[in-house]
């Protein structure tokens, strides 16, 4: 995961919607929001999602893959997943309806965390055509509605996870459950998810034959390219450092 440094004010999507809705008491929730129709013609989801993908440099929330322009060129082995961009609530949006009912407000008249920024992310939503298995899917889609233990607005989750060179993954720390769970409840684990970071690393590796070369690598990474970082740019990062390391140390 990259650390998604959210901003303490709301996208306009979000700040334009309450401020109008609130005068008339209801649908301050995020159903009703997602589905309203703004002057430009494209839904208060589709709007969100767009500006969280700004935000996060184009980047998936969860897996790093690439939800902007660059979502068409994903694809699976199989051939038998379709790739979306969607708002992801990491707290549950079914959690934070009954959060605020055991408050004692009412849903959709009062805001809850459903309608929180600092909850939604934008994430890759992974589906097909027919029946697909739970172990064909990963991120957001194979999450459901389970908690997630390490979340990327938490600002360590960058070290939480170690990356080799051939894109598998695992806890940085073998006795960190958190770390663990989180690989397995979004399945960052996946054969599809691990191929497509195994590309990315070869690619950006090809060019290192100096330390020089590396540090320009990690330079030109972490540079967003208008509103675009790499795809996976936190693991190529993590494992040129990597491999500098091993290399001073010989």
């Amino acid at each position: 995961m990259r650390w998604i440094n959210k901003p303490a004010s709301s996208p306009a999507s979000i700040t334009d919607y309450i401020r109008a809705q609130s005068n008339v008491g209801h649908g301050l929730d995020y159903k009703t929001f997602a589905g309203t129709i703004t002057p430009g013609g494209c839904t208060r989801g589709k709007q969100l999602c767009d500006e969280l993908t700004n935000q996060q440099f184009g980047l998936c929330a969860y897996t790093g893959a690439g939800i902007d322009s660059r979502l068409g060129t994903l694809t699976d082995p199989n051939k038998i997943l379709k790739f979306t961009a969607h708002n992801e609530h990491l707290k549950s949006q079914s959690e934070c309806k009954n959060e605020l009912r055991s408050s004692g407000k009412t849903y959709g008249c009062d805001i809850g965390d459903d309608m929180n920024h600092q909850n939604i992310v934008a994430a890759l939503l992974v589906s097909g055509n027919g029946r697909i298995a739970k172990k064909d899917l990963f991120g957001a889609a194979h999450r459901g509605h389970a908690r997630i233990a390490i979340t990327p607005t938490n600002k360590s989750c960058e070290n939480r996870f170690v990356f080799d060179e051939i894109g598998n993954i695992k806890a940085a720390n073998p006795s960190d459950q958190d770390a663990i769970d989180t690989i397995d409840v979004l399945r960052l684990d996946h054969p599809t998810l691990t191929g497509w970071r195994k590309i990315a690393i070869e690619t950006f590796l090809e060019g290192i034959t100096t330390k020089e070369d590396a540090e320009l690598i990690i330079e030109a990474i972490n540079t967003p390219k208008g509103t675009q970082l790499p795809e996976y740019s936190f693991v190529i990062q993590q494992v040129i450092q990597s491999l500098m390391i091993k290399q001073n140390a010989s």
